[in-house]
């Protein structure tokens, strides 16, 4: 199969994981609203308000990250199931929806193992990102602004978008080696990751360029309309504009007028972009780094010295490696 077509076929998921969110936010924004307005025309005092408000928000809070936050982990889940099925095997069920949500209940008897195997991926990430950036402040000491620390920041940079897709590929191939248990094909898959990192970097320059090419597109679309939107709202520019007014920088120079509603745009940009590169963006260049991991690790069997290599770099690793030698949660 090709990977445009992988990519069409399996973006149900994140049409579904979006439009979860989305709702979830509406949510979270007028639960407390109704609950603030329901209660100031039943007659209650100003505090009363407040304290059901705040109830109010709390549960709409804790619904966001139930409904949003763990069902769309599970959505992703699913995604990268039929993708790598689609990769590994060059076909995909007629209804990749339902096919990639009884690949997830099948793969994991509890959501909880899940999330401890993503836990885990994310948390190699970070180590290996916040290692980097401890050696170079070794190297510059206290100077934050030293020639180490900026290189170290871009490298940083640049691994932390590239590595992004451990946790993905690493959950493929727990979903491609349902013999064995999650935890061990979690450790594997991150082993295969590294073992080939200079045949998995090829794809970086893509990458990188990709996800700048989309900030620069669509979060440089949604900048300009809210900068226009927010920028005719006379009320919020002159809140703005008192901010800016009384606001100095680090020398002690005046901010520059309008630099409020820039960061307010640019936030909002960032934001809105973020999700909409997350649904559409990122499983496109997925498929493309899927089909070169699979590849990979097909042609190249994890060796023992790269496991001891990662648990030296990552606690994270190393607790996994231990619960792969556990009887493992899991379904086969």
């Amino acid at each position: 199969m090709k990977n445009s077509e992988i990519y069409r076929r399996t973006l149900k998921f994140s049409v579904m994981r979006l439009v979860r969110t989305v709702l979830c936010l509406v949510l979270l924004a007028a639960l407390p609203l109704v609950a603030f307005v329901a209660t100031g025309m039943a007659g209650l005092d100003e505090m009363a308000q407040l304290a059901a408000t705040g109830v109010a928000f709390i549960i709409a809070l804790i619904v966001f990250y139930v409904v949003a936050h763990y069902g769309g982990y599970l959505l992703t889940a699913g995604q990268v199931a039929m993708i790598t099925e689609g990769v590994a095997t060059g076909q995909l069920p007629e209804d990749t929806y339902e096919a990639g949500k009884r690949a997830v209940k099948s793969r994991f008897a509890t959501a909880s193992v899940y999330y401890g195997l993503w836990s885990i991926t994310k948390a190699i990430t970070n180590e290996i990102s916040a290692g980097m950036n401890a050696i170079a402040r070794g190297i510059d000491g206290d100077n934050q602004n030293g020639a180490a620390s900026v290189i170290a920041g871009i490298i940083s940079a640049v691994v932390s978008v590239v590595l992004e897709y451990l946790n993905y590929c690493s959950l493929g191939w727990v979903f491609l080696h349902g013999e064995q248990s999650a935890f061990k094909s979690t450790c594997d898959g991150a082993v295969v990751y590294f073992q080939n990192w200079k045949t998995l970097m090829k794809n970086s320059a893509k990458v990188i360029a990709i996800t700048v090419v989309s900030l620069a597109l669509i979060g440089g679309a949604f900048f300009g309309v809210a900068y226009l939107v927010l920028g005719s709202i006379e009320p919020l520019t002159a809140v703005l504009s008192q901010i800016d007014a009384t606001a100095t920088l680090e020398d002690g120079s005046a901010v520059p007028a309008g630099t409020s509603l820039i960061v307010l745009c640019a936030v909002i940009a960032l934001v809105l972009w973020s999700g909409i590169h997350g649904a559409f963006v990122k499983p496109y260049i997925l498929v493309s780094v899927m089909r070169r991991y699979i590849e990979a690790g097909r042609a190249d069997t994890p060796q023992v010295d790269v496991y001891e290599k990662l648990s030296g770099m990552s606690k994270g690793f190393k607790k996994a490696l231990d619960r792969a030698g556990e009887e493992a949660p899991s379904a086969a």
